[in-house]
């Protein structure tokens, strides 16, 4: 990781206990666009408001009316539209576009603030960023924040925690580490109030984004793994891009969630496979199950 520049957070997102971090600074106090992983958001948003139902359907047109050709869909052609379950898998943009005609910005900006952007996702010991949520009035703009662009900024440590809420089905509980001497109790920090069937349709998606989608590379053999990827605008003005995986395992039983965010690259070549590696790793140190 020497050559890399990005931050890396295992947990457990039963407990909150920290199992790893690599570079704690950027993990909890800098903040960058998370890109497609903040679909979780949009998808939430409009199951709860019932402005979507799992089977209701939206084509893929490749390049987003709305966004333009700097979104345009990387994932293979589809034949079949998308349901919000496969639109997650395969992290179609004009699929999210699309439904973000049918959100009010505030409701979208309601969205974020319940799984937790905005507010400072702390570390021990370690300052953290608030990031910023702002989203405008207009149509494109709107579409940007639903696709984690423009003006959404999130700490990698705010992302794990929203993808923990969807582990625990709904409980936040405060990031720590174990130290000599200090209390290290687990505490709630907020309970995500969505429906169960909002929870079910967010965690299949996201499983099946490990399984058949663009983050097939975090997969481990025997292990229902659930993650999404993301690959964001770099800020600069470069037109690079940054990488994210975020997710948890086993899906059906989580006791590890985890959150990779690498500068240059993409999430599907770069961060889902560096997130498989730790995961398998994990997996095979504990051994099997008794």
């Amino acid at each position: 990781m020497r050559e890399r520049r990005g931050a890396i957070i295992v947990s457990n997102p039963m407990t909150g206990e920290i199992l790893a971090v690599w570079n704690p600074q950027a993990a909890f106090g800098r903040v960058y666009p998370p890109g497609s992983t903040a679909k979780i958001v949009e998808g939430a948003v409009a199951l709860q408001e019932g402005l979507i139902s799992p089977r209701d359907q939206i084509h893929c047109r490749r390049v987003p009316e709305l966004l333009g050709e700097a979104y345009r869909c990387s994932h293979p052609p589809a034949v079949e539209p998308f349901t919000l379950t496969t639109a997650l898998a395969n992290s179609c943009n004009c699929f999210f576009a699309a439904l973000s005609v049918r959100l009010t910005s505030a409701s979208l900006a309601h969205g974020y603030a319940v799984f937790g952007f905005g507010s400072p996702a702390e570390g021990p010991g370690v300052p953290a960023n608030p990031g910023q949520v702002r989203i405008g009035d207009g149509p494109a703009a709107k579409a940007r924040a639903a696709v984690g662009e423009g003006t959404i900024l999130v700490t990698p440590a705010q992302l794990l925690l929203a993808y923990s809420a969807i582990a625990t089905r709904g409980a936040v509980l405060r990031l720590w580490k174990p130290s000599a001497g200090r209390n290290t109790a687990q505490r709630l920090l907020r309970q995500v109030k969505l429906r169960p069937e909002t929870f079910k349709i967010l965690a299949e998606g996201i499983e099946e984004c490990v399984r058949s989608g663009t983050g097939q590379g975090a997969a481990v053999e025997g292990v229902r793994v659930a993650g999404k990827t993301g690959t964001a605008t770099s800020r600069d003005g470069s037109g690079a891009t940054h990488a994210w995986f975020v997710g948890y395992a086993p899906a059906d039983e989580p006791e590890i969630a985890l959150v990779v965010f690498l500068e240059r690259g993409t999430g599907a070549a770069d961060a889902a496979p560096l997130a498989g590696k730790i995961l398998r790793h994990y997996f095979t140190s504990k051994g099997p199950k008794p």
